[in-house]
């Protein structure tokens, strides 16, 4: 990323938390503007559903002029690389000149023309290769898959886009997948993605989305791992289907051994997921932890017909929600309110994702919320979000 971007990124982050310490009362109004002196963000940041119509605007314009080129001179399938190559450097182009103005860089548009100038790259290269240099499939989908893997990744280091490292890693995943040893690549490279990723995760050097970047490849990484060990997948041969065609794609059957090690490891590694989500506080590594420890529940109903599916599926979500109300009632009855480090109350980003949460029916609806009759008869009025006297709030 250019050092512009990055200080803006910085700026941006600083003011946001700041944002979260003024309204939990950790700051007051001064030392909240003086943070806001200290660290302007000359950026244009409307809001997300603004930024997500931007880019729906841009990806039309940009279809539709592909198209009316197609139409106009309908090239042939020889041709047709140059011109996906031609809008890809387009893109590429316009994606750089609206990266370098702040007014411009956070309306949306920058990550429809990125995305695009990406596909665009991929398509005029997997062409080219099939249509004008006439290799073999196999060779096509390994090239497009290692250049996949390089142009995401490239992407997300000169632009920032955390999405963009995924869908590096997942090309990388499915390139590996192509040979022989396609199952025992993934578990190393899986292992090694998340456990090099993770110590980016608060490297102060790396720009903010770049750290966020490295949170998708954990998750990446963690998810291709539990895929690779996972019985289902090592019973059904469902990495083994991403073979080369030219190889042989039906596999021997597992042995005995390898079965046990697999079932063992689709029931431990969610677990080592949550405790690792415990030992480092990350909602994230939480989050990844319980959906794999569902998918493993899921697996076990496989081979272990105990109930209907959707019998096992409802006992489940009945069970979590009970351990995570069990747990959040001992979290308030504890000293202070808090337990080992852990505390049920929101904590300043996460008032912040409830007003998300609350907007988005809004939006759905495009209708203003209704006001309190009772509240205005009363006479009560807004206090503009200040917090009252002796700690009097909505939070705490």
């Amino acid at each position: 990323m250019k050092r512009d971007a990055v200080s803006w990124e910085r700026a941006a982050e600083v003011c946001e938390a700041a944002q979260g310490w003024l309204r939990a009362g950790a700051i007051d109004e001064a030392t909240h503007e003086a943070i806001r002196e200290a660290y302007r963000d000359p950026c244009v940041t409307p809001s997300q559903v603004w930024r997500a119509l931007t880019a729906v605007m841009t990806t039309a314009v940009i279809l539709c002029a592909l198209g009316a080129f197609h139409v106009a001179i309908r090239p042939s399938l020889k041709v047709l690389p140059v011109l996906f190559f031609l809008f890809a450097t387009a893109c590429l182009v316009a994606t750089e000149r609206l990266e370098a103005s702040p007014r411009l860089a956070r309306r949306g548009a920058a990550g429809a023309t990125s995305f695009w100038g990406g596909v665009f790259v991929l398509l005029g290269l997997g062409l080219f290769l099939s249509a004008t240099a006439g290799i073999s499939d196999d060779s096509a989908i390994d090239a497009v898959l290692l250049a996949s893997a390089l142009v995401w990744g490239a992407g997300c280091w000169r632009w920032g886009p955390p999405l963009f490292a995924g869908f590096s890693a997942v090309s990388l995943f499915l390139f590996l997948g192509r040979f022989p040893s396609g199952r025992v690549l993934w578990v190393l490279a899986g292992a090694a993605l998340a456990a090099v990723a993770a110590r980016r995760l608060d490297d102060a050097a790396w720009a903010p989305s770049h750290r966020r970047a490295a949170a998708v490849l954990v998750v990446t990484g963690v998810g291709a791992l539990y895929v690779a060990v996972n019985v289902y997948s090592l019973d059904e041969q469902l990495l083994e289907e991403l073979q080369r065609f030219s190889s042989a794609r039906i596999a021997p059957a597992p042995g005995r051994f390898a079965f046990i090690v697999s079932a063992v490891a689709t029931a431990v590694l969610p677990l080592v997921v949550l405790l690792w989500a415990w030992a480092s506080r990350r909602t994230f590594l939480l989050d990844t932890g319980i959906a794999l420890l569902a998918v493993s529940l899921v697996t076990l109903r496989y081979y272990v017909h105990v109930a209907p599916l959707w019998v096992v599926l409802t006992v489940v979500g009945a069970v979590l929600v009970t351990l995570a109300l069990a747990v959040e009632r001992a979290l308030r009855r504890a000293p202070g309110r808090e337990m080992a480090g852990i505390t049920a109350d929101a904590l300043f980003s996460d008032e912040q994702r409830q007003q998300v949460l609350q907007v988005v029916p809004v939006v759905a609806t495009l209708t203003p919320p209704a006001h309190s009759p009772v509240a205005v008869e009363k006479g009560l009025a807004g206090s503009g979000g200040q917090f009252g006297g002796g700690g009097a709030s909505g939070k705490f």
